[in-house]
């Protein structure tokens, strides 16, 4: 009986292991697609600065609905201050308004993006709710 005790038996995956092993495999298909369309759209951003990028977006707002009637007093923007400051150096010519414009438009850009979030998260809820391997195996990117 020693020898049964030592033996290496492998026994065959039941159909809800095997669901489970195809859901997270899709899964993470799902994600590595999802990931190569972001990854263009922030290569060239270190993860510590998209960290500062709703504030980015909030003071660039705040700034241009300002800037465009100009009534009482600018809002401030701590933030795109230094970065403005970092960006122009001893004799940059950059303006707080260049700047708001520009983290507006890569803001919108991301925004845009988002549908692409909308479809990885449908398609994960979609795996999920898959009863068979061959459901899963029918949901592509």
């Amino acid at each position: 009986m020693s020898w049964l005790n030592d033996a290496e038996v492998t026994l065959p995956k039941t159909p809800a292991e095997l669901l489970a092993d195809a859901q997270a495999a899709k899964i993470k298909e799902i994600n590595d697609a999802y990931t190569a369309q972001a990854q263009p759209l922030i290569k060239d951003y270190p993860e510590i600065e998209q960290q500062s990028w709703t504030e980015q977006n909030r003071e660039a707002r705040a700034y241009l609905a300002w800037y465009d009637d100009q009534q009482g007093d600018a809002p401030e923007t701590p933030v795109l201050d230094n970065i403005l400051t970092g960006r122009n150096g001893d004799s940059g010519t950059e303006t707080l308004q260049e700047l708001c414009l520009a983290v507006v438009d890569n803001a919108d850009m991301f925004t845009q993006f988002q549908q692409l979030t909308g479809r990885r998260q449908r398609l994960v809820k979609a795996v999920r709710a898959a009863g068979t391997v061959e459901e899963v195996a029918a949901i592509s990117w």
